[in-house]
């Protein structure tokens, strides 16, 4: 079953204090599950973040943006 028919079926018509149990108790079961599932270790994985750059006239709006906040933290 697809994650929308499950929200569509069974989690929109519950009263919000059982979505709320809900969520609590996803996110006790997302804590408990091991990393070492998903990554070896000793492996280094990457992370990659977006970068906004002046130039890159596709990201202007993005780079004003981040200017303003930058501003903002500097006040």
């Amino acid at each position: 079953m697809l994650l929308a028919e499950l929200e569509m079926r069974f989690i929109r018509p519950l009263p919000v204090s059982d979505k709320l149990q809900l969520i609590a108790d996803i996110t006790k079961m997302l804590q408990e599950e091991r990393p070492e599932k998903y990554f070896e270790r000793g492996v280094t994985y990457p992370v990659m973040t977006p970068t906004v750059t002046p130039d890159d006239t596709s990201y202007k709006g993005a780079y004003r943006l981040q200017q303003l906040w930058e501003e903002s933290d500097n006040v």
